[in-house]
């Protein structure tokens, strides 16, 4: 089975006034009898952006029904996922939406919530919370979306609907349920799939983010871009990472030199 993962990241333009972060894509292609192979562009500059993810898979010789597609649910990504590899299979990263699900849980037991909050709403509320994560992880879906749905109904009682607590709690569960709805046929039974070794998250294409797009752009060196430069680095970023760029090098000047060659030692 190919494990294809796509996620983004955001660098620092070199012009700040006036100009905001831009997004860079970066993906990655995995089997383990065959290695890894990724790409990376920048969404604004990139008008081949499909074929792009198309000519990933090409060394894999595989077909969109063997794959499965990670994401963090992102509409851009899912669209690329549906309309580049329509025949293959979504998966919702795990960590991505647990952390949404664990932001909800502690706003709602936070101390500022209980206090504003009578008992019986309060508790009711958490009991609600509680079950959402349960049910996500062991595939119930559709009784996790349920347990917001009431949650509304809940956070929308005249006598708890003015308090800041509320209305952020309300915010969140709204964002969580258009999440969860947006991406429905993507929520599968992440418990049964852990205990099968199978993933479940996206950690290998957090790692290809970390290689091509933070370690040079937006961590430590916190360096300022222009957004056609950054692009044009980036493939070669991901030459060098999939230690192609040799190969890149011998077909464009045949008899290159040999990075093994070895020096006479001085006497």
């Amino acid at each position: 089975m190919t494990a294809v993962g796509l996620d983004s990241g955001y660098v620092r333009h070199c012009k700040p006034d006036g100009k905001q972060d831009f997004e860079v894509v970066a993906g990655r292609a995995f089997r383990s009898d065959l290695g890894q192979r990724s790409i990376a562009f920048v969404r604004t500059v990139d008008d081949h952006a499909n074929q792009r993810i198309k000519a990933l898979l090409v060394p894999f010789a595989t077909t969109a029904d063997s794959m499965e597609v990670f994401t963090d649910g992102d509409n851009q990504l899912r669209q690329w996922q549906q309309s580049t590899l329509p025949g293959s299979k979504h998966i919702l990263d795990w960590y991505h939406l647990r952390k949404r699900v664990s932001k909800l849980n502690r706003v709602v037991h936070s101390k500022e919530t209980a206090h504003q909050l009578k008992h019986v709403d309060h508790d009711r509320l958490s009991e609600l919370v509680e079950a959402i994560q349960w049910r996500l992880w062991h595939g119930r879906s559709c009784q996790a979306i349920r347990k917001l749905e009431i949650m509304q109904m809940v956070l929308g009682r005249p006598s708890v609907v003015d308090k800041e607590a509320v209305k952020l709690i309300r915010r969140l569960t709204k964002e969580l349920l258009g999440y969860l709805h947006y991406n429905r046929d993507s929520l599968p039974n992440y418990g049964q799939r852990y205990r099968a070794g199978k993933r479940i998250s996206s950690a290998f294409i957090e790692s290809a983010v970390n290689q091509l797009i933070d370690k040079r752009m937006s961590k430590s060196q916190q360096m300022r871009w222009d957004p056609v430069s950054a692009h044009l680095l980036l493939q070669v970023r991901v030459r060098v990472v999939d230690g192609m760029l040799r190969d890149d090098f011998d077909r464009w000047y045949p008899g290159f030199p040999s990075n093994t060659a070895t020096f006479s030692q001085i006497a």
